[in-house]
């Protein structure tokens, strides 16, 4: 998962101004988590880091651009977390690898994913709405669906709609969201043991299926036999 952010950050910048910069979307992440999206203020973040509001706006000319890099900022630590737990995963493996890496996500990065679902739903253009929607997880879709598709291939999956599993599991892992956030003592491990069962039998290979064709090429075979 990834956001544009415009090339990066800028290489000239100093280790000080780096260091100042990562303190304010620090105190921004915790203004939208202790105080929703509307409560978040550049004064407020001038507050929480103890400078003035002109410092906020040196690097963060306002609001939207400190929104844009708070996400961005989200969604690269995201990237970063799901490759590292993903990257000895196999075809045979992966929708439970999928679930778990990101419901261990959800675990150590709980202020990070408050944060980005506070911004979701209420970050908004002029005419209302979101800035952020479905294009901003299409990537991560699209993996995920090819994933699927390679166990379709190798047989460890069965047969069905890769591109609906897909946006399934997504969904089933933004409801988690939303659950983490109204019961902060939710049992993540309970709840991520469910999802990996739903979604294992959802797309475990169908074993009829496979005594049927082979029941088929055999009788095919008989019966040329038999001419």
């Amino acid at each position: 998962m990834r956001t544009n952010r415009g090339g990066g950050r800028d290489p000239s910048t100093t280790f000080t101004q780096r260091k100042r910069r990562d303190q304010l979307l620090d105190c921004a992440i915790d203004a939208i988590v202790d105080l929703g999206f509307q409560g978040m203020s550049v004064g407020e973040v001038a507050r929480r880091a103890d400078v003035s509001k002109g410092v906020v706006t040196y690097h963060f000319a306002a609001k939207a651009d400190l929104i844009y890099e708070v996400v961005a900022e989200i969604f690269d630590s995201i990237t970063e977390f799901l490759e590292s737990c993903l990257a000895r995963t196999t075809p045979e493996t992966f929708v439970a690898d999928y679930i778990t890496a990101w419901v261990e996500y959800y675990r150590t990065r709980r202020r990070y994913m408050l944060a980005i679902s506070e911004i979701w739903g209420n970050f908004r253009d002029d005419r209302g709405r979101r800035r952020f929607g479905e294009q901003a997880v299409a990537g991560e879709l699209g993996e995920v669906q090819r994933a699927l598709e390679l166990g379709q291939a190798d047989g460890s999956r069965g047969q069905f709609s890769a591109r609906v599993v897909a946006v399934s599991m997504k969904a089933a892992l933004d409801a988690l969201l939303g659950q983490l956030v109204s019961d902060p003592e939710l049992d993540l491990d309970a709840y991520g043991n469910e999802l990996v069962a739903v979604f294992e039998r959802a797309t475990r290979p169908d074993p009829g299926g496979a005594r049927r064709k082979g029941s088929k090429a055999s009788a095919s075979s008989t019966r040329k036999e038999q001419t």
